[in-house]
C-alpha cells in the first residue's frame, strides 16, 4: 500500500509540472565604453518577464567582457546568481524558480543594469516571422513600385498590439529603403504584414525584416522577431501582377529557442516500472537479510 502511494505521488507530481519552458534572450550590446546612449540599458531589452521555470539567456555581443550579477551597483552583489566573467561572443543561462523581482548589474562596469520579473502564469506574445511566406510581386495600384508581403504568428498566450514592424532593403554597398507598419497580432494568429517599395532598380537585395515588440508584450524570444531574406530584381520589368523571384527565403534566422525537454508519457511508465523493481528489490534484500 505505501508502495502505491509513493508511486502514484510520484506519477502526480510529474504529469503535474510544466514541462515546457521558455527562454528569454537579453543582449550585451557592443559600445559600452559609451554606456550605450541614448538606450536605457547596455541590456537589451532592459526588463524581461518570465515565469517561475522558465529560463534567461544573456550573450555578450561586446568586445569586452562583462557579468550579470544579482543586485545594484550602489548596494553590490545580492548572491543569488552571478555570471562569472562573460567573454565576447558567449552566453550565460539562469534558471528562475521563484516568483520575485531580480535587479542585476555588470561588475566590471557600474552602469548597465536590468531587472528580470518572474511571475506564475504569466501571460505573454510570442512572435515570430513565417518561414518561407516572403511574397514579392509587383501590382497595378503600385505604379512602378513593388509589394513584399511576409507573415508574422503570435504563438504566445497574449495578444500583441502596435507592434512596429521594420523592412530594410540593402545592397552590397548601401541601405535602400526602411519601411515602418505598425499593426496588431492577435494571439494564436498570423497577419500580413506588407511593405511598399517604389521605383527598384534591377539587382540582388537583401530584405531584414524585424518585428519590434520592445517586450512591452512580454516577448521571451526577440530574436525569433528577425530574419533575413535574398530577392532579385530582373532587369526586364515583369507584368503586373507578376511575382518577382525570390533567391532565397530565410537564409538567416536568428532562433535561440531554448526549451527544457517534454517527456512524453512512455518515459513515465519507464519511472515508475523502475522505481517499483527498486522497492521490491529492497524489500527482498531486507527480508533475506532479517530471516
Amino acid at each position: 500500500m505505501i508502495y502505491a502511494i509513493v508511486i502514484a505521488a510520484i506519477f502526480y507530481s510529474m504529469s503535474s509540472t510544466n514541462a515546457y519552458a521558455l527562454d528569454a534572450q537579453v543582449t550585451i550590446v557592443n559600445d559600452t565604453t559609451n554606456h550605450c546612449r541614448p538606450s536605457l540599458s547596455c541590456y537589451t531589452p532592459f526588463q524581461v518577464n518570465v515565469s517561475v521555470g522558465d529560463t534567461v539567456t544573456w550573450t555578450n555581443q561586446d568586445n569586452r567582457i562583462h557579468t550579470v550579477t544579482t543586485g545594484t551597483s550602489n548596494y553590490g552583489p545580492q548572491g543569488i546568481f552571478d555570471s562569472g566573467a562573460i567573454q565576447p561572443g558567449h552566453s550565460f543561462t539562469q534558471f528562475f524558480g521563484t516568483v520575485g523581482k531580480y535587479n542585476y548589474y555588470d561588475k566590471t562596469d557600474m552602469w548597465p543594469s536590468g531587472v528580470v520579473v518572474v511571475s506564475k502564469g504569466f501571460s505573454h506574445a510570442e512572435l515570430s516571422w513565417v518561414p518561407n511566406s516572403l511574397k514579392v510581386e509587383r501590382q497595378n495600384y503600385t505604379s512602378n513600385g513593388i509589394v513584399i508581403t511576409k507573415q508574422i504568428q503570435n504563438t504566445g498566450n497574449a495578444d500583441a498590439s502596435s507592434i512596429i514592424f521594420t523592412l530594410k532593403i540593402t545592397n552590397q554597398s548601401s541601405l535602400l529603403y526602411t519601411g515602418l507598419v505598425k499593426l496588431d497580432v492577435p494571439t494564436k494568429q498570423s497577419v500580413p504584414v506588407a511593405f511598399v517599395w517604389s521605383n527598384p532598380v534591377n539587382g540582388q537585395y537583401q530584405l531584414s525584416f524585424d518585428a519590434n515588440s520592445a517586450n512591452t508584450a512580454g516577448d521571451m524570444n526577440a530574436n525569433d522577431d528577425r530574419s533575413l531574406d535574398l530577392i532579385s530584381i530582373p532587369s526586364s520589368t515583369p507584368v503586373q501582377d507578376q511575382a518577382l523571384p525570390i533567391t532565397h527565403q530565410n537564409f538567416t534566422v536568428h532562433d535561440n529557442t531554448a526549451s527544457v525537454p517534454e517527456f512524453g508519457h512512455i518515459s513515465y511508465f519507464i519511472l515508475i516500472a523502475s522505481i517499483v523493481s527498486i522497492l521490491v528489490l529492497s524489500k527482498f534484500s531486507l527480508n533475506r537479510l532479517f530471516s
